[in-house]
């Protein structure tokens, strides 16, 4: 089922924005070792495909443009399958769910207490990702009621977005809900970070999805065809349970629109 080039290759070259926990990390962080829910589960599909699965280490927005044009074959990195991304090119075989939320230094020195806390102050997020996107509907909705701007500082990747907090640079960093829990957990024992106390927090759900050049669809097809093989003998929900990760009930191509259209948000 696999295109000639990676039957030649004798593997697929999957790209992922590493570190960005609990998606990818590298274990120790001192080492080119990776870890995560997106490399577990990549190294379980190259199990069912019977080809292996080489996880390179990418920024987000760059793994994007190599992905379409072709240098790469997939991208695991705990990527919403959007309308705007499915229209740029891309397909998207779906494994899991999530949102956003924002993370702020310990204490929440600035009182962030929900969007409207952001008008009139640096926010920082990674570039290229949903949350970008977010923050630039959100100034609008911010025009619109005569709120002062938000200032994006979009940032290539976590760690730089982690800093700008840390040196407040930034009040925020607008990042995945799990990403968020995750890095105020486990970052210096839980004293540097938190994320912000808003009840309408995960904003904006939605669908998570292995990344594919819409045009490559032998490639969709094998993804679809080997998750839904790890769904049906349990492999995939251990992976995911381990994860702490919501599952899917069957791998579908491409349903994330659908997905966020039918969850009520009160985000842009």
């Amino acid at each position: 089922m696999l295109p000639a080039n990676i039957q030649s290759a004798g593997a697929i070259k999957c790209l992922s924005d590493i570190p960005y926990p609990p998606w990818e990390y590298f274990d120790p962080a001192t080492s080119t070792n990776p870890a995560g829910l997106d490399y577990d589960l990549s190294q379980a599909l190259a199990k069912k495909i019977g080809v292996p699965i080489n996880f390179i280490d990418s920024p987000f927005d760059a793994g994007l443009l190599a992905l379409k044009g072709g240098k790469a074959d997939i991208m695991i990195s705990g990527m919403y399958d959007s309308a705007e991304r499915q229209k740029a090119g891309f397909s998207f075989v779906d494994y899991t769910f999530d949102g956003t939320a924002m993370l702020v230094l310990k204490g929440n020195p600035q009182g962030i207490a929900n969007l409207d806390s952001l008008a009139g102050k640096t926010v920082t997020c990674e570039s290229g990702t949903t949350q970008q996107a977010f923050l630039a509907e959100l100034n609008k909705q911010f025009a619109s009621a005569g709120k002062a701007a938000i200032q994006i500082l979009s940032l290539p990747d976590q760690p730089a977005a982690l800093l700008a907090v840390k040196s407040n640079r930034a009040v925020a960093d607008l990042t995945d809900f799990s990403t968020a829990l995750y890095i105020a957990e486990k970052t210096n024992n839980g004293d540097t970070f938190e994320v912000a106390p808003d009840p309408a927090a995960p904003y904006t759900p939605q669908m998570d999805g292995i990344a594919v050049a819409a045009t490559n669809t032998q490639v969709v097809d094998t993804m679809q065809k080997a998750l839904q093989a790890l769904i049906d003998d349990g492999s995939y929900q251990k992976i995911i349970a381990a994860w702490g990760f919501d599952p899917v009930e069957s791998a579908t191509v491409n349903e994330g629109p659908a997905y966020a259209a039918s969850q009520a948000s009160p985000a842009p």
